[in-house]
């Protein structure tokens, strides 16, 4: 009675053996950009935004920046936003909005102030 127990115990520990060694499924392998933190929540547009319009600023208004027009990406297409003054920070300088060619289409980088 005793071999029989410790056979079924031996058969019963092979069995979970053999289970535990059976192909267990890849764990899939994420790729992460290099400068995924930079572009994880850039907008990206499909195709090359139309030419940048030049505008010219007849006047200077004190304590004011002109932020240039750009393109914004609706989903579909490109619509024109256009430039506006925004009131001026001081020690700071604004970088206007633009549009950067990257590998997977077109990353939008909206207009930001530049410590001196």
């Amino acid at each position: 009675m005793v071999n029989r127990s410790a056979a079924l115990v031996t058969l019963a520990l092979a069995a979970a053996l053999a289970a535990g060694c059976a192909e267990q499924p890849p764990t899939p392998v994420v790729h992460r950009p290099l400068f995924e933190s930079t572009y994880s929540h850039d907008l990206v547009a499909p195709r090359e935004p139309p030419p940048f319009v030049i505008e010219t600023v007849k006047e200077d208004r004190r304590g004011y920046v002109w932020a240039h027009s750009y393109y914004r990406w609706d989903g579909h297409d490109f619509v024109a936003v256009p430039g506006q003054w925004i009131p001026a920070k001081p020690d700071y300088r604004y970088v206007d909005a633009k549009w950067e060619r990257h590998r997977d289409g077109w990353h939008f980088k909206p207009g930001y102030w530049l410590p001196l």
